[in-house]
C-alpha cells in the first residue's frame, strides 16, 4: 500500500513538473511571436493652434538714407566732414566756389527783367492803339478787319509780357539758388558715409558728395511671394539672425507692387537694438507665413507619404489601417489635418518601414515596453472560452 502511495505521489510530481516545463516553454514562444510584430506607439489627434514659419534672406539698411548732391556746380573750396562723422540737420557739408555761375545768373536775371520791360512797353503801345480805334470801330469809320487785326496784336503783345515774366522769375530763382546753395548742408541728422569729395575738385548737380545715414533704428528689407504677403500684417513680428545673435523687429512697410525682376513683393521691417548690424549686410530672417487656430493636429512622425499623398495609420484590435488625409500648414512638430480624421482615432506615432495596411502590430510605450491592448486581450479571452 505504501508503495502504491509513493508511486502516485511520484506521478503527480512528474506531471506537475512536466506542466511547468511545458508552460515555460510555451510562454517564450508566445513572447517570441508577439515580439516578432512591428512595435508602434500610439497617439490621438489634438486640437490646437499652429503657426508655419518661413526663412528668408534680407538686407540690413539704415532707417533713412540721404544721397547728398549739390544744387550748384563749381569748385569745392571747403570740405567740412569725413566718413563716420555724426552731423546734425543743417550742418555744413562743403562749400562750392560758384562765383562765375552767380555772375552769369545775375546777368541772365537782368536781361530777363529788361525783356519784361520791353514787352510791357510793346503791350502798352498795342493796347493804346486798340483804345484809339474802338470809337472809330463803333461808329463804323474803320472796318472790322482793321479793328480785329489791331486787337489781335494787342493780345499777342500781352502774351509776350507773360512769357517774359515767366523767364524773369526762372532767372531770379536760378540766381537765388546759386547764391543760397553755395554751401551744401545736411538735410537731417545722421552719419556721413561714402564721402567722395576732393578739395578744389569740380562738381556738378549730378555729383554725389557723400551719403548720410539716419540715426534711427535699422531696417531689414526682403522680398516675399504673393501667398506669404497675403498673410503678413503691419506690426507683425520678424526675427533676424546674424553671427549667432538674434534681433526682433516688426513689419513696417508692405508693398502691393511686384518687383518686375524678381516677381516678388518688397517688405520692410524695423529692427530693435540692432545697431551692431552693418549697413548693407545680408542676414537670415524668419516670420510667420501662415497660422490656423483650433486646428486638428497630428505629430510629424505620424504622417507617411505615398506618391506625394499624406496618410496615417490608425489602430484598432491589434492591426493598423492606412487612412489618407488632407494636410494644411505645419511646423516642426505637427501637421494640420483638414480632412480624413475626426480626432477620435488612435494613430501610429512612430515612423517605421515594417508596417503596412492591415498589418498586425504590438503597442509599446516610449521606453519600448510592450503594452497590453485591452481589446485584443478580451478578444483572445473570448476565443479561449469558446474553445473550452
Amino acid at each position: 500500500m505504501k508503495k502504491q502511495v509513493k508511486i502516485a505521489i511520484a506521478a503527480v510530481v512528474v506531471l506537475g513538473f512536466a506542466g511547468l516545463v511545458a508552460t515555460r516553454m510555451m510562454k517564450p514562444q508566445e513572447e517570441m511571436q508577439t515580439k516578432g510584430l512591428p512595435a508602434v506607439t500610439l497617439t490621438t489627434a489634438t486640437e490646437g493652434n499652429i503657426e508655419q514659419t518661413t526663412s528668408l534672406m534680407g538686407t540690413v539698411q539704415p532707417s533713412d538714407t540721404y544721397y547728398i548732391t549739390p544744387k550748384v556746380a563749381g569748385e569745392l573750396v571747403e570740405i567740412y566732414v569725413q566718413n563716420g562723422q555724426s552731423v546734425e540737420a543743417g550742418a555744413a557739408i562743403a562749400k562750392i566756389d560758384n562765383q562765375k555761375q552767380i555772375d552769369a545768373a545775375k546777368s541772365q536775371m537782368e536781361a530777363a527783367n529788361a525783356s519784361v520791360q520791353a514787352a510791357s512797353q510793346q503791350a502798352a503801345t498795342a493796347q493804346d492803339a486798340v483804345n484809339r480805334m474802338t470809337p472809330l470801330y463803333e461808329s463804323g469809320d474803320i472796318s472790322v478787319q482793321s479793328y480785329n487785326q489791331t486787337a489781335n496784336s494787342a493780345k499777342a503783345a500781352a502774351s509776350q509780357v507773360d512769357a517774359a515774366k515767366a523767364q524773369a522769375a526762372s532767372a531770379k530763382l536760378n540766381y537765388e539758388t546759386q547764391v543760397e546753395f553755395a554751401t551744401v548742408t545736411a538735410p537731417a541728422a545722421g552719419v556721413v558715409q561714402n564721402q567722395n569729395m576732393t578739395l578744389h575738385g569740380m562738381v556738378s548737380q549730378s555729383s554725389q558728395l557723400c551719403v548720410i545715414t539716419g540715426t534711427g533704428a535699422k531696417v531689414v528689407k526682403f522680398n516675399v511671394t504673393e501667398d506669404v504677403l497675403q498673410n503678413l500684417t503691419l506690426g507683425q513680428t520678424v526675427t533676424v539672425e546674424k553671427s549667432g545673435s538674434s534681433y526682433s523687429g516688426t513689419v513696417t512697410k508692405l508693398s502691393q507692387l511686384v518687383d518686375p525682376q524678381s516677381g516678388l513683393f518688397p517688405v520692410e521691417a524695423t529692427l530693435s537694438g540692432a545697431d551692431a548690424l552693418s549697413d548693407g549686410s545680408s542676414t537670415k530672417l524668419s516670420l510667420v507665413a501662415a497660422k490656423a487656430d483650433h486646428a486638428l493636429l497630428v505629430p510629424v512622425d505620424a504622417v507617411y507619404y505615398s506618391g506625394g499623398n499624406p496618410y496615417v495609420y490608425t489602430y484598432e484590435n491589434g492591426t493598423v489601417k492606412r487612412v489618407f488625409i488632407t494636410t494644411g500648414i505645419s511646423d516642426d512638430q505637427n501637421y494640420e489635418v483638414t480632412d480624413g480624421l475626426d480626432g477620435t482615432e488612435q494613430i501610429v506615432n512612430s515612423w517605421t518601414d515594417d508596417i503596412y495596411d492591415g498589418a498586425e502590430v504590438r503597442i509599446v510605450d516610449e521606453n519600448g515596453q510592450t503594452i497590453e491592448d485591452a481589446s485584443t486581450t478580451d478578444a483572445a479571452a473570448t476565443e479561449t472560452s469558446a474553445a473550452d
